[in-house]
């Protein structure tokens, strides 16, 4: 996988933003060492006082630094290493050959050389593992049951000391490479991230191609694909340039002895750490504009700032503190003045301190309005003057107060997470900060350093930018290399850039005031109702549950509530109406919901089964948060302008359906098949139409009139505060007393043939979604589809994407739909169209069959184990304590306290009941009805359809 920027708005958004879009033999040690085959370098690692695990850094005699990191309350353990080394050090004969060989690593090691036993092993004990390349880092990383931890870790060992990067299967591999290219061809962020690169001084190694595909990874004139591969591998794998992550249950002795034992093993070349001196900019890629013709109807302004690196000055983090005003939602700030002039519907700020090893960047990016897409230079004016503003009155206590009191509490507080994502962050870490801060860099703020923000504002001018524009109108001389798509690149005039400083100066705004929601009081309720959930109240149209955790000792919690009712059910009318409110309310709490996200609180609306309200984070004020939200939509008034751009985002948003990938498009027309009612796209836009700002008033007044009322109340509470908090609710609606309202899913009709529904997509590939709807309930059903779903996923994935190159991302499905078990198959392909995809789908389940015939007891009991270690680790977080329970008071079960019956039954689930499910709803065809989502590209659109038989064609979603 390559790993490519997300920008980040809310919460520490100021921080670092560059995340990674991660997905999901013998155990004779390697090489036996003494103690002395390391040296202790760190236990002094600066922790939350939240944090419980113990931490030691060790040195191996091979040069290879680890993080040791132990945490009794895991089942699993994991393991992350880092290289480096990315796509800017690809040759340019092999662009690519980074991500080709994090690709290539895990076809078979020396010792343990069968292809895909690396991701199976982890796969069959409770894990998994991934990668990513990005520009300057190639991470890798695996979480697997602890008990074959020291066998998994000996594994990524062998890999990293001799993969055999075996060139039987390196066409495969260069294929499956292609598809992943293929996948995001058409993408339209794709295709900016690439410009932004392809933009910076040619001399620059990021700005070339960094994904490779059939043409970039091929034998070449002086140049063997192979050989390259090898040499790549020789040159930068060293173990001197690691850094290793790992963390488990066992104790800081325990990892010293496996690091030891498993690691050692990668050699240690003594290779330098590779520097690339070349600017990342001249001046001739500055104060540029590039327009890109985007293949969605997306609407966006990106303003791009690259300075002199401050990496190391993130104890003070300037950069955080100026793209947390410029990211404000604050009234009288940038997003709020640009959104009252019609021109934004958001502004998103995000500062990177790592942009290359002598860069930082900041990135400003407007989502536009038709109207702000024909006024660029106003932004621009706005952007500056704002800036401006924070040159000659923004520098100030007031503000740094602010920023510290915010990631001071954020780390007292700092929750746990996953054992997998956590690892792999700390090990790509481990390359840019020092082992003393790496848990608390992002939230070090030691002193305020007012000519440090001076020097960082002074870049940020007109000729320094960098603008990126996606604009439908547009049309693109230029083609995007290795993309589809056309773009356009020009020299900012003097003229421009002088216009936007005299524009500016006329423009007044205001900075942000001092957060009224930061938290006060952190204490910590008294545990009286922390065993199970209980219910305070349950009436005809009136009910609340409440549980306080059982396990974490944190002053959060978390309260869900739902003004219960079919109103946005009854029409396609309101079906639209619901969505066209919740828009502009979103846009409506844009200030509140940036400072509560600032105060470490939260919440969201959305449309399930009437109005959902849910806020979270420190318990302190969040009752008052709710009750404030409410007060502001019961009394909210709207305007024309409002009116209208919610209806424009939502026709685009419809209209733009066809250009999602294939599979997404799979997945909304699965979704849009399985609700009762359901409308179709021509509905909704026939109906967003229509609607008046008197319709939405009406509408909004029904929510408050005609609903029954459920609420959740988990965490940092007492059962006290949650009836005072029912009580307060109760006076702002006339609560209706009648059963509750549960939106109905399709059901399985045995006796009937498939359904098949077919779908457009102006994109490339086809996609093929094949579920099977099943009549079977329960929690015996749901268990045996989930151990069954863990047997066969990886075969699944070894046959279409591996052995057959025909995907880039095949998987399988288990869930529960209202109560009735589905399977299903999915992927989307570059390389055949559905009807083949479907035959080999056939062909799989056919052969599946017998693998899982000879499915071992040891096997499927490893499997079963992890499943159940999974549900009885101890939380990192509330939300991962009360997810199922929250689950099921999102099924209305009478019940909401089911996970210990559904783990016993998980238990009980024999080899024997997996493989009779199996033969009768593959096999067989019993107790199931098939059903079909495709989805045809471009590129096989002469194919005919696939059709089965005795099949139901859906030609619409309808209701009537």
């Amino acid at each position: 996988m390559v790993l490519n920027r997300l920008y980040c708005k809310v919460g520490l958004s100021f921080f670092l933003c560059s995340v990674a879009n991660v997905f999901a033999s013998s155990t004779s040690p390697s090489v036996e060492n003494s103690m002395s085959s390391f040296q202790v370098l760190s236990t002094s690692i600066q922790k939350s006082p939240n944090d419980s695990r113990q931490y030691a850094q060790i040195r191996l005699n091979n040069g290879l630094d680890v993080l040791l990191i132990s945490d009794p309350d895991l089942k699993n353990s994991a393991a992350s290493l880092s290289v480096p080394i990315g796509s800017m050090h690809n040759p340019d004969r092999q662009l690519g050959l980074a991500h080709y060989l994090e690709h290539m690593l895990f076809l078979g090691s020396q010792r343990y050389p069968v292809i895909n036993a690396y991701s199976k092993f982890m796969g069959q004990h409770g894990g998994y593992t991934n990668a990513y390349t990005a520009q300057d880092t190639t991470v890798y990383g695996f979480e697997v049951n602890d008990n074959v931890f020291e066998e998994a870790l000996d594994r990524m060992g062998d890999v990293m000391r001799a993969p055999l990067l075996d060139e039987t299967y390196a066409d495969k591999e260069r294929h499956t490479v292609n598809a992943e290219q293929k996948t995001y061809f058409d993408n339209d962020m794709r295709k900016l991230y690439a410009l932004q690169r392809y933009t910076l001084n040619p001399k620059h190694p990021s700005a070339r191609f960094s994904t490779g595909n059939l043409d970039t990874l091929k034998d070449k004139p002086g140049s063997k694909l192979q050989d390259e591969l090898k040499l790549f591998f020789k040159t930068y794998y060293s173990a001197n340039l690691m850094k290793v992550a790992l963390i488990s249950p066992r104790s800081i002795a325990d990892l010293e002895k496996i690091a030891s034992r498993y690691l050692t093993q990668i050699i240690n070349r003594n290779t330098p750490k590779p520097l690339i001196l070349t600017p990342l900019l001249t001046d001739k890629e500055r104060a540029i504009k590039v327009s890109i013709q985007p293949t969605a109807d997306i609407r966006m302004l990106q303003v791009n700032f690259l300075v002199p690196s401050v990496k190391d000055e993130y104890m003070y983090k300037p950069g955080g503190y100026i793209s947390r005003l410029i990211g404000s939602d604050h009234k009288g700030g940038l997003s709020d003045t640009l959104r009252h002039a019609g021109l934004i519907d958001q502004v998103m700020a995000g500062f990177y301190a790592q942009e290359s090893e002598h860069y930082s960047s900041f990135s400003i990016q407007f989502k536009l309005t038709s109207k702000g897409l024909d006024s660029q230079d106003e932004i621009m004016a706005t952007l500056f003057a704002f800036i401006d503003l924070i040159k000659d009155k923004g520098i100030n206590e007031l503000q740094y107060t602010q920023q510290k009191k915010s990631v001071d509490t954020y780390f007292k507080f700092l929750r746990k997470t996953g054992a997998f994502n956590y690892v792999m962050k700390l090990s790509a870490d481990m390359q840019l900060y020092p082992i003393k801060d790496i848990l608390f860099y992002r939230y070090r703020l030691d002193s305020f350093k007012p000519l440090l923000i001076k020097d960082l504002l002074s870049y940020l001018t007109p000729e320094n930018s960098r603008i990126f524009e996606l604009n439908p109108q547009i049309k693109g001389q230029l083609q995007i290399p290795y993309y589809k798509g056309k773009y356009t690149q020009e020299k900012l005039t003097t003229e421009q850039l002088e216009r936007w400083t005299r524009d500016s100066h006329a423009i007044k705004m205001q900075l942000p005031s001092a957060n009224e929601w930061s938290a006060e009081d952190l204490s910590l309720r008294e545990k009286t109702n922390s065993d199970k959930a209980i219910q305070l109240i349950s009436q005809k149209g009136h009910s609340v549950w409440f549980q306080q955790s059982a396990y974490l000792e944190v002053p959060k919690g978390s309260i869900t509530l739902q003004l219960n009712s079919d109103i946005n059910d009854r029409s396609v009318k309101n079906n639209v109406l619901i969505s066209v409110l919740l828009n502009i309310l979103n846009k409506q709490f844009s200030e509140l919901n940036f400072m509560t996200q600032e105060a470490g609180l939260g919440f969201s609306l959305s449309a399930l089964d009437g109005l959902l309200v849910s806020t979270s984070g420190y318990s302190d004020k969040q009752e008052q948060l709710l009750l404030s939200v409410l007060n502001k939509i019961k009394t909210a008034s709207f305007n024309d302008t409002e009116l209208v751009q919610a209806q424009q985002e939502m026709l685009r948003r419809i209209n733009n359906k066809s250009k999602l990938s294939a599979m997404d498009l799979a997945f909304d027309g699965f979704r849009q098949l399985m609700r009762q009612p359901s409308f179709s796209d021509e509905q909704l836009i026939k109906a967003v139409q229509t609607i008046s700002i008197d319709d939405l008033l009406i509408f909004r007044d029904k929510l408050f009139s005609q609903s029954t009322l459920r609420l959740l109340v988990l965490g940092n509470f007492s059962a006290q505060e949650v009836l005072a908090l029912d009580s307060s609710i109760n006076k702002l609606l006339e609560r209706q007393k009648r059963d509750f309202y549960q939106l109905q899913r399709k059901i399985a009709h045995v006796k009937q043939g498939p359904l098949n529904y077919a779908l457009a997509s102006e994109m490339q590939d086809d996609a093929l979604l094949s579920v099977y709807l099943t009549d079977i309930k329960g929690n015996k059903g749901i268990a045996t589809a989930s151990l069954l779903n863990k047997l066969l996923k990886p075969a699944f994935y070894d046959q279409i994407r591996t052995q057959e190159q025909l995907s880039y991302s095949p998987f399988s499905l288990s869930l529960a739909i209202q109560d009735n078990i589905a399977f299903g198959l999915v992927t989307q392909s570059p390389a055949i169209s559905n009807q083949a995809l479907y035959v080999r789908f056939d062909v799989f389940l056919t052969q599946f069959k017998k693998q899982l015939e000879k499915e071992t007891q040891a096997k499927f009991k490893a499997i079963q184990d992890a499943q159940l270690a999974n549900y009885t680790a101890k939380p990192t977080s509330l939300g991962s304590e009360f997810s199922y329970l929250t689950g099921q008071w999102f099924e209305m079960r009478e019940d909401i306290n089911g996970k210990k019956a559904y783990m016993a039954q998980l238990s009980k689930i024999t080899l024997a009941e997996v493989q009779d499910f199996y033969q009768n709803i593959f096999i067989k065809g019993l107790h199931r009805q098939q059903i079909i989502v495709q989805v045809s590209g471009r590129k096989f659109k002469d194919e005919a359809l696939l059709k089965l038989k005795n099949e139901t064609k859906i030609s619409s979603v309808e209701a009537p």
